[in-house]
Formats: structure tokens, C-alpha cells, sequence
């Protein structure tokens, strides 16, 4: 109550002050992305390399990868060119289509089969313990898709027949 009575009588031996603000600390998420190299020329991701083929006639470039995620991009030979069916343990799959059209068959492990259409723009992610497949649909066109995976340090491809 005293306080009060010397803020309305005028004194200024109780002054409120402003407290000078302190520069917020960037995050560790942002030191990860403000640190990282950064090239000149950031080229299309339709015009990455191609490289080898895998069984399925499938071509995976690595884009780059993080101690999270790994970025790639994967060509579908026309005719049949397929990612074969497979699940991760613990990792995401994060679909984004480029080019061409496809079908991600899925099998959740509750057992839920579904196919979804993949056109140019469309995004899907599937989940630990899903199982998947990609197949190209065209007898003329690739498919190209851009996918990213997480989380890197515990990502595996576990092959089903």
C-alpha cells in the first residue's frame, strides 16, 4: 500500500524500469540450417544424375543427408520400373511426386491395404512398420520422385517377399 501512495504522490524513488531485452539465442535446429554449406548454384532436382539401377529398375540419387533426414531422388524405369516392397522399422517415408505417374501400394501393420495414385504434386508419407511399394504406371514416361527420409540414424530397408 505504501508503494502505491509514493507512485501517486509522484515519487520517483520507485521507478519501474524497462528491462533491457536480451537477444534471443537461436536454436539448435537453426545454428544445423544457418551452418550448413550453401552452393552457388542449386540445380533442379529433375536434373540430378542418374545412377545405376537397382533390382526393380530403380535409380536412387542422394540429394544430402543430415544426422536426420536423408534427401533423395528416385527415377522409375517406364515399363514395370518399381521400388519393391519393403517396410522400415523406425523410419517416415516422405513421398513428393516430380515427374510421371505412379501407384504407392500400401499394407499398415494392422493389415489396411491401399493404393494411392501418385500424379505430378502429389505428397504422401508412410510409416514405420508399413509396408510399400512403388510402381511406375507409364510403358513411356519415368517417374521421378523426390523423397525424404527420417530418422537417418535409425534407417533401414527391411526387403518382404
Amino acid at each position: 500500500m505504501a508503494l502505491l501512495a509514493r507512485r501517486l504522490a509522484g515519487s520517483t524513488r520507485t521507478t519501474l524500469r524497462p528491462r533491457p531485452m536480451q537477444p534471443r539465442r537461436p536454436s539448435p535446429h537453426h545454428r544445423t540450417l544457418t551452418n550448413a554449406t550453401k552452393p552457388d548454384f542449386i540445380p533442379s532436382l529433375l536434373s540430378v544424375p542418374r545412377v545405376p539401377a537397382k533390382p526393380g529398375n530403380w535409380h536412387p540419387t542422394l540429394v544430402h543427408s543430415s544426422g536426420e533426414v536423408k534427401f533423395t531422388v528416385i527415377r522409375l524405369a517406364p515399363n514395370g520400373g518399381e521400388v519393391p516392397k519393403h517396410f522400415h522399422n523406425e523410419g517416415w517415408d516422405y513421398f513428393m511426386s516430380l515427374q510421371g505417374e505412379a501407384v504407392i501400394e500400401t499394407k499398415t501393420k494392422e493389415g489396411v491395404e491401399r493404393d494411392y495414385e501418385m500424379k505430378t504434386g502429389s505428397f504422401l508419407s508412410v510409416g514405420p512398420g508399413d509396408v510399400h511399394r512403388v510402381r511406375n504406371m507409364s510403358e513411356t514416361e519415368e517417374f521421378v520422385f523426390f523423397i525424404a527420409q527420417a530418422p537417418r540414424g535409425r534407417y533401414d530397408f527391411v526387403a518382404v517377399p
